[in-house]
């Protein structure tokens, strides 16, 4: 108990600060719903018990003794977070053009004839699989080494490397208990009518600021 309570302390203040985990739960609960943002926030959680296990077992020992092996995860998980933001804005400025080529429809034209008509429901996003929103959220945290030397820092310091394994299963169980109440509270909140309403009206600034989200996340990650 006295070594598990501090590393619950920090590992929830550590574990709800924002970050891409939070974007991408973020985004996913108000362009596609509940359910598909709880299969990101499950994704995520897969990604933090592979760093915890690996963490766990010594890597980050391993990464410390050959440099070459952090470079090249640092590198490829700031490949993907840069690549995904563009992807959202490329999407978005794609959307946008189309809008904007689309022929004058019935509801435009009673509008420029001065008759009104009820306003239509925006039309929802294209739909995201349970898989593809999984894959989105393991594939979100794993592109992101830093948690490998965050969790050795952090065993290394409130852990003593003598710990029994039965200790060490405790203490994975635990950070994962804490990471899942703490996302799928996040994917459950950020589905509410309040917040999906307002990505219908504001969606477009959403997604921009998540892409710009993305990159600039990528690119720290780069250039550390």
């Amino acid at each position: 108990m006295d070594l598990l309570l501090p590393l619950a302390i920090v590992w929830t203040l550590g574990v709800m600060s924002p970050g891409p985990d939070f974007v991408a739960i973020l985004r996913t609960a108000m362009r596609h719903g509940h359910r598909a943002a709880t299969s990101t926030a499950l994704g995520v959680v897969t990604g933090i018990s592979v760093w915890i296990v690996l963490a766990l077992v010594g890597l980050t020992a391993l990464v410390q003794a050959i440099p070459a092996v952090g470079v090249v995860m640092k590198v490829a998980g700031a490949v993907f977070l840069i690549g995904y933001g563009v992807f959202i804005l490329w999407s978005l400025w794609r959307a946008r053009r189309a809008a904007r080529a689309a022929p004058l429809g019935p509801a435009a034209a009673d509008e420029a004839s001065g008759v009104a008509e009820p306003a239509a429901a925006p039309s929802p996003a294209h739909p995201i699989t349970a898989g593809a929103a999984f894959r989105l959220g393991l594939a979100t945290n794993v592109a992101n080494p830093k948690a490998l030397v965050f969790f050795g820092a952090l065993f290394s310091t409130l852990l003593p490397p003598t710990l029994s394994w039965a200790v060490r299963g405790a203490v994975l169980l635990m950070m994962l208990a804490i990471a899942l109440v703490w996302f799928l509270a996040l994917a459950r909140a950020a589905s509410r009518p309040p917040l999906v309403r307002l990505y219908e009206r504001a969606g477009h600034l959403i997604d921009a600021a998540a892409g710009v989200a993305f990159v600039v996340l990528g690119v720290v990650l780069l250039l550390e």
